[in-house]
C-alpha cells in the first residue's frame, strides 16, 4: 500500500508553539507533537497538569511525574532528529555567507563537500580533478530538505571521515577504519545503505499502520457524528409530537408541554453527553495517530541516513505503544438512542391523568463501527506477570512456572468473543488455561494456579473444573496442549450464559452452563507459554 510522500515542512511549520521560534532539539511528545528541549522544560514546570499545548493530551502520567525530576522527564522524550536536520538547514539558508576565498559573498553551496562558493570559486572546484564530480548548487535555488540530506555524520573516533557502515553489535555508524579497527571483531557490519533501506522499509509499514488506523478512527468518528445528527431528528420528532397531544389539552397545554419538553431534551442530552465524549476520545487518539503518522514520514523521507537509522526504533516502540484501533476507550458511556413515547389512552384521561402524560424511552443502538468492549487486564493478576501496551500483554517473567493468571477488566457480554493470542513460548510441552471466574478482579485472591479454583470454570485439555470440585470429563480443550506460537485462544459467553472455548476462531463445545452474572475471562499463562496479546473483542453470530 504506497502511501503519498509528506510535504516537507514549510518555515512556520518548524515553530515550537511555546517560544514560536524554530525548535531548538525538538522533543516528541506522546501525542506526537513537538517541543523543544528548553520549553518543555519550563512548560512541565509551570504546569500542574502537564498537557500538550496544542492538543491537551496527556505529556506525562501524574504518578510517573511523581517518580522524575522534570528535566529527567524531559530528556526521557526522544528527539525529532529529522526535524532537527531540516530546522538546522533552514537556518544555513537564512544566513549570509562568505566564499571560502574570504573574498566574495557565496552564491552556491557544494552538496558533496559541504563548502560554500562564489563563482569564480565554484569553476574552479568542477574543474578541480577530485572535485569534479561534485553537486554543486546555487543558494537561492537550495530548499532546506537538500541541505539535510547532504549533510553526512561524521564519524565518532575519526572526525575526517564519514559513517558508511553500521554495526548491529554496538548499535552505532562507523566508518571504514573503525570496521577494521575497534569493530573488528562483531560478527555482522552493515553497509550504511542496507541499513537504511531495511529501516524505510520498518517506517513504510510504520505509515500504513497509522493510515489504516486512521482510517478506522475516521469511520468511526463519520458513524458518531450520524448517530448525533439522528439523536437530533429524535429529539425535534419527540418535541413534534408533544406539540400534537399538547394543542387538544387547551386550558392544561401550558403545564403539560413545560415538563414533556424537559423531559425529553434531558434523555437526548445524556444521549448526545454520551456520544460527544466518545467522539473526543477517539478524536484524541486519531490525532495521536496523526501527529506520529507526520514523524513516521518525515523521517521515512529524511535524507540523513543516520537520523533514519536512530529514529526507526524509536519510532517502532512508540507506534507499538499506540492503539490504532477504533474500540470505545475502557469506562467509556454506552451510545444509545432516545425516543419518546406517548400513551394514546392516556391523551383521552389528560385531564385527569396529566402528571403521568407521556416517557422518554432509550434503546441501545447498534453501530457497526467496532465499538465495543476492549479486553485489557487488571492489575489484579499473578505475581510473575508483567503488564504492558496499554495492559493488553501480559508476559511471565521468571523461571517458575505458576503465579500467571490474568483476568479480565470488565465483565463480559453475551456473544462476545474475549480472545488472546499466544506470542511467545518455550520448547517444552504444556498446556495454557483459560476459562472465566464469578468474582471480580478487584476482590480476587487469585490462586498459584487456575485448576481448583472455587470461583471460576476451568478448562484445561483433558477435563472442565467448575468452581474447584466439579470435574467434567470432557475433551473440548483438547486442542490446547501444546498451542504453537500465534495461535489464539478465547471464550465467549452465549445468550444462555454458558461459555464456550474458542481455539483459531473455532468453537470447540461448551464447557459449562448458566453461568451467573458477572462472568470475567481469565487465561493462565502457564508452562511454556510466556506471553499474551489481547485481540480486539469480536461479536459472534
Amino acid at each position: 500500500m504506497a502511501t503519498a510522500a509528506p510535504p516537507v515542512p514549510e518555515p512556520d511549520d518548524m515553530d515550537c508553539s511555546v517560544c514560536h521560534e524554530q525548535y531548538v532539539q525538538p522533543k516528541l511528545l506522546p501525542c506526537g507533537h513537538l517541543l523543544c528541549h528548553h520549553c518543555l522544560l519550563s512548560w512541565l514546570q509551570s504546569q500542574d497538569q502537564a498537557l500538550c499545548p496544542l492538543c491537551r493530551c496527556a505529556i506525562v502520567d501524574p504518578e510517573e511525574r511523581g517518580q522524575k525530576s522534570v528535566q529527567d522527564v524531559a530528556d526521557g522524550f526522544p528527539t525529532d532528529l529529522a526535524m532537527a536536520d531540516l530546522v538546522e538547514a533552514h537556518r544555513l539558508l537564512k544566513q549570509s555567507h562568505s566564499c571560502i576565498c574570504e573574498d566574495a559573498a557565496a552564491t552556491c553551496l557544494c552538496l558533496t563537500c559541504g563548502d560554500l562558493f562564489c563563482e569564480s570559486c565554484r569553476k574552479i572546484h568542477l574543474k578541480m580533478k577530485v572535485t569534479r564530480n561534485h553537486t554543486v548548487e546555487d543558494l537561492t535555488s537550495l530548499t532546506a530538505d537538500k541541505v539535510a540530506g547532504s549533510q553526512h555524520a561524521a564519524c565518532a573516533v575519526h572526525a575526517d571521515k564519514t559513517t558508511e557502515l553500521f554495526c548491529p553489535t554496538h548499535g552505532e555508524s562507523i566508518c571504514h577504519l573503525c570496521a577494521t579497527s575497534r569493530h573488528r571483531c562483531c560478527p555482522e557490519v552493515k553497509d550504511m545503505e542496507e541499513k537504511v533501506k531495511d529501516a524505510r522499509a520498518v517506517l513504510a509499514k510504520l505509515a500504513v499502520t497509522l493510515t489504516e488506523g486512521e482510517a478506522r478512527l475516521d469511520k468511526a468518528i463519520q458513524q458518531l457524528d450520524a448517530h448525533l445528527t439522528e439523536t437530533e431528528k429524535q429529539t425535534k420528532k419527540a418535541v413534534a409530537e408533544i406539540e400534537a397531544v399538547c394543542a387538544r389539552l387547551e386550558k392544561s397545554v401550558q403545564d403539560c408541554r413545560h415538563r414533556l419538553n424537559e423531559l425529553a431534551h434531558s434523555a437526548c442530552s445524556d444521549v448526545k453527553e454520551a456520544v460527544t465524549e466518545t467522539k473526543t476520545c477517539l478524536l484524541q487518539r486519531r490525532g495521536k495517530l496523526t501527529s506520529h503518522k507526520h514523524v513516521v514520514q518525515r523521517v521515512q523521507e529524511a535524507k540523513n541516513r543516520d537520523t533514519v537509522s536512530t529514529m526507526t526504533p524509536v519510532m517502532q516502540t512508540r507506534v507499538g505503544n499506540l492503539d490504532c484501533s477504533a474500540t470505545l476507550p475502557s469506562g467509556a458511556k454506552v451510545v444509545s438512542k432516545v425516543t419518546v413515547v406517548i400513551d394514546a389512552e392516556a391523551v383521552t384521561r389528560i385531564e385527569k391523568e396529566l402528571s403521568g402524560l407521556g416517557q422518554a424511552k432509550v434503546m441501545s443502538a447498534d453501530l457497526d463501527i467496532g465499538l465495543v468492549p476492549v479486553l485489557s487486564f487488571h492489575d489484579n493478576h499473578g505475581e510473575n506477570i508483567v503488564l504492558s501496551n496499554n495492559k493488553q500483554t501480559a508476559e511471565r517473567r521468571g523461571s517458575d512456572w505458576d503465579d500467571g493468571i490474568v483476568v479480565a477488566s470488565q465483565p463480559m457480554m453475551t456473544n462476545m468473543l474475549y480472545e488472546v493470542i499466544l506470542d511467545r513460548r518455550d520448547a517444552y510441552f504444556g498446556t495454557m488455561l483459560t476459562g472465566a471466574t464469578t468474582t471480580p478482579p478487584e476482590a480476587l485472591t487469585l490462586p498459584y494456579e487456575a485448576e481448583g479454583w472455587p470461583s471460576a470454570v476451568v478448562i484445561n485439555n483433558n477435563f472442565v473444573d467448575v468452581n474447584g470440585g466439579q470435574w467434567l470429563d470432557t475433551n473440548i480443550g483438547r486442542k490446547l496442549r501444546d498451542l504453537p506460537e500465534k495461535s489464539r485462544m478465547g471464550v465467549m459467553l452465549d445468550k444462555k450464559r454458558s461459555l464456550h472455548l474458542y481455539i483459531n476462531g473455532d468453537d470447540q463445545g461448551e464447557a459449562a452452563s448458566s453461568l451467573p452474572d458477572p462472568c470475567f475471562a481469565f487465561f493462565d499463562v502457564l508452562g511454556p507459554y510466556r506471553q499474551i496479546t489481547a485481540l480486539p473483542v469480536r461479536r459472534m453470530p
